[in-house]
């Protein structure tokens, strides 16, 4: 996603946290290189150019994310930005923008599939997505990168350069097991 003028993207992550209350809490973090210092000096100045400069990357992200189309166990979903921060990395000339996401979803006894399609494209850098299911274990992902499943978390590796077809999924497993810990939980 590109920022400012001048600033350009050079590395991104995603964080999926899977809950059994039915949201999908996706956190985007990207990392900019601004030769310029823009959002160092934005952020010395602070105030309501900061926030305008949020909000602005808000719309902006909500945006492409109604351009996409998500559906969990085959039914179609929206993405909310909910907020989205502004930060320099240590020095002036690296940048962050990180974007707070909400995807609700029905969580269901058995195998739960997450789908995403969007446009396809050439990755513009290196990124890494991780997924983590509060109970519950991954079952497969179909994503361009290196794919490395460890139970109830799964990381996506993808370096810059590589085709994106414009589709993933995650299926998951959630077993009766999660949801009578979650009863448990809310009768105590």
């Amino acid at each position: 996603m590109r920022s400012k003028d001048g600033v350009t993207p050079i590395y991104g992550e995603g964080f999926f946290h899977v809950s059994l209350s039915g949201v999908i809490w996706y956190t985007i973090v990207f990392d900019y290189r601004d030769p310029g210092g823009e959002y160092w000096e934005l952020l010395r100045i602070g105030g309501v150019r900061v926030e305008d400069e949020c909000e602005r990357l808000r719309f902006e992200m909500q945006r492409l994310m109604d351009e996409e189309r998500i559906v969990v166990n085959g039914v179609d979903v929206k993405a909310r930005v909910l907020d989205a921060f502004i930060e320099v990395r240590g020095v002036r000339r690296r940048s962050t923008a990180t974007f707070i996401v909400m995807i609700p979803f029905t969580p269901r006894l058995g195998v739960n599939v997450y789908e995403n399609f969007y446009g396809g494209a050439v990755a513009e850098y290196d990124y890494t997505v991780y997924w983590v299911l509060e109970c519950g274990e991954i079952v497969s992902v179909e994503s361009p990168g290196l794919i490395d499943i460890r139970g109830s978390t799964a990381v996506i590796r993808v370096k810059k350069g590589v085709r994106i077809p414009g589709y993933e999924s995650v299926s998951f497993n959630i077993p009766v097991d999660c949801f009578r810990r979650i009863q448990c939980l809310q009768s105590s």
